[in-house]
């Protein structure tokens, strides 16, 4: 025994392994009698050379396998990662003592953690949470199970954990604990709220807070009278000191707006697609607006009629060079949402006077990344084009899918459309499987064999990001390679291959999935408006619809944005989609829809 351990010593600097997974089973069977070394790891400053040493020297077994928990956990705290994963895969839990299991799966959840593996996380951290006899363990597992289910957008349980945590965090101020809760309970979306009000009165509390931010979204609720009665029936509650702030803030809708937008000159088509939309709201709110060409005005010009005037709420500009010009001298008392955004982080802009709102395509990844997660267990493909634009997109897509499922896409990339073929046939499997038939073609000499290939039956997605032309190209490639052995295959897309001409389906990317706006697949109740707008605007594209789109929700946002800023996890539904703001910038949660060949049909 004892020489094994020094064995395991000898090699820790160099050595990398994975970690055991959790055991369904508890270590029930080993005496309790390793519990006198189950200190504070997080206070102690013995290095993790000395619990190896103690280790060598256990008079147990039990007791050494707590001694290596130790020295995994000394390691992790001096970021030697690897070495703790090594000590760890050498740890029996069912050698372990109850007292000492816990403080096992800790160690495996902090190593997890750094890998980003946030899933196994929660399912390691879950059962034994309640378990530590000590209140400083015990809260460190609750703060880090509350991250996980942060990380995995499942806020409503980090919200629960993080109260449980704070019973222990004798040392925070009741604003920290405040503080550690609202940044979860923040980004609940209503679906995970529970439907019942719980029966614990301070999550309770928590739970109607969030609840009002929600329903302010979805009906015309005052907020302000809605903060005076959650305190009435609230007084002591631990969120009081955050709604006392709200209440002395304005929630009220601006009764006049100035927009800044290209109404001449190159950009004059987009500047007219956004003023359509705001015109619509406008007339839907009735609201007064006020547009100043920036074609024709500079900055300055602008401010000096904004501030003449007296508005307090300003929508614009449009391009991004005018945007960062903003950004560099906000107004004071001036809420500005900007359309488009800086490609940079200034901090010279006010937290929650400037919103900044962009059509951007990494978003749609991001959303796409999840979506696909949902719909299957396995890691799709990926064809791409070697563009800058596109690789933006493969990036925020993996990053993504990496959060959501612990998979990683296979990347085929192409440089022109000659390569197309090669790649989607490599990908898939196809070239590998010619190989062998060649392969057995010559070793059996002139015996017949199955000559037909057989593509991968470990994919059954793909996702292609390029643009219309790109994906009709791919499209047949994809389908052509596909054997009849092989699972079906699902081929989804970006609102890049939704075009005005093929608004009214496709036959070439029948089946194909993609994502785009509600109100350009007919999701949204007032979608006939876009027939209408095309046919006024006849030389206008689907890149000019989806700024109609923008210019609509703008005017209903310039209203709601407080209040969403305040509570990102409420949303508001808009022509772009599910809208939500989080440091101070737009979200867009689109909807998806399958191309048929005489039809687009929205998909739930």
């Amino acid at each position: 025994m004892r020489a094994g351990i020094a064995m395991l010593s000898t090699v820790l600097l160099t050595q990398c392994s994975s970690v055991e997974q959790p055991s369904s089973v508890p270590p029930a069977t080993a005496p309790d009698n390793g519990n006198e070394v189950l200190t504070d790891t997080v206070k102690s400053q013995r290095s993790a050379a000395e619990w190896l040493a103690d280790a060598r020297e256990a008079d147990s077994t039990a007791q050494q396998q707590t001694l290596l928990i130790h020295a995994a956990l000394a390691f992790q705290n001096d970021e030697q990662w690897q070495q703790s994963a090594a000590i760890l895969s050498q740890i029996s839990p069912r050698q372990l003592t109850p007292s000492a299991y816990p403080l096992f799966r800790l160690a495996q959840a902090q190593w997890l953690a750094q890998q980003q593996q946030w899933q196994q996380v929660s399912t390691t951290l879950e059962p034994i949470a309640q378990r530590f006899q000590q209140r400083r363990l015990r809260l460190q597992a609750l703060n880090l199970l509350a991250l996980s289910y942060a990380q995995q957008n499942q806020y409503w349980q980090a919200v629960v954990r993080q109260i449980e945590a704070e019973q222990y965090h004798g040392e925070a101020t009741a604003q920290q604990s405040r503080d550690a809760i609202w940044r979860y309970l923040r980004q609940v979306p209503a679906a995970q709220l529970p439907q019942q009000r719980p029966s614990n009165s301070t999550i309770a509390g928590w739970w109607r807070l969030a609840k009002l931010f929600h329903d302010s979204q979805q009906q015309s609720i005052d907020l302000a009278e809605g903060f005076a009665r959650w305190q009435s029936s609230y007084p002591d509650h631990l969120a009081n000191g955050l709604v006392t702030e709200w209440q002395q803030q304005s929630w009220q809708t601006p009764q006049q707006v100035i927009a800044l937008l290209p109404l001449s000159g190159r950009y004059q088509a987009q500047g007219i697609a956004v003023r359509d939309g705001l015109l619509m709201a406008a007339a839907e709110q009735q609201q007064d607006i006020t547009f100043i060409d920036t074609n024709r005005t500079d900055i300055e010009q602008q401010a000096a009629q904004i501030v003449e005037s007296g508005v307090t709420h300003v929508i614009g500009p449009l391009l991004k060079d005018n945007v960062e010009a903003w950004l560099k001298r906000p107004l004071s008392g001036v809420f500005h949402l900007m359309l488009n955004e800086s490609d940079g982080v200034l901090s010279t802009v006010p937290t929650n006077t400037i919103i900044q709102f962009a059509l951007a395509p990494e978003d749609e990844a991001h959303q796409a990344a999840e979506y696909l997660a949902s719909q299957s267990q396995q890691a799709p493909l990926i064809f791409a084009a070697n563009s800058g634009s596109s690789r933006r997109m493969v990036e925020n897509f993996q990053q993504r899918l990496q959060q959501v499922s612990d998979h990683s896409a296979t990347v085929g990339w192409y440089a022109e459309q000659e390569q197309m073929q090669p790649v989607v046939e490599e990908l898939l499997g196809i070239s590998a499987s010619k190989q062998r038939i060649r392969e057995v073609k010559i070793a059996a000499g002139k015996i017949i064999v199955d000559e037909q290939e057989r593509s991968r039956a470990d994919v059954d997605s793909v996702y292609l990001p390029g643009n219309l032309a790109q994906v009709r190209l791919l499209k047949p490639f994809i389908d052509v390679n596909l054997s009849p052995f092989a699972p079906p295959l699902t081929v989804y897309a970006s609102s890049s291959v939704h075009e005005r001409s093929n608004r009214g389906g496709d036959s070439d990317l029948s089946g194909v999935q993609f994502s785009d706006s509600p109100f350009l697949i007919g999701a949204h109740q007032q979608s006939s408006a876009l027939e209408q707008w095309l046919e006024l605007r006849s030389d206008m594209s689907f890149n000019e619809a989806r700024l109609l789109a923008m210019g609509h929700d703008s005017l209903y946002l310039v209203s709601k944005a407080q209040a969403l800023n305040v509570f990102p996890g409420a949303q508001w539904s808009g022509f772009n989609g599910r809208l939500s703001i989080a440091f101070n910038r737009v979200q867009r949660e689109l909807d998806w829809a399958i191309f048929k060949e005489q039809a687009i049909q929205p998909l739930k």
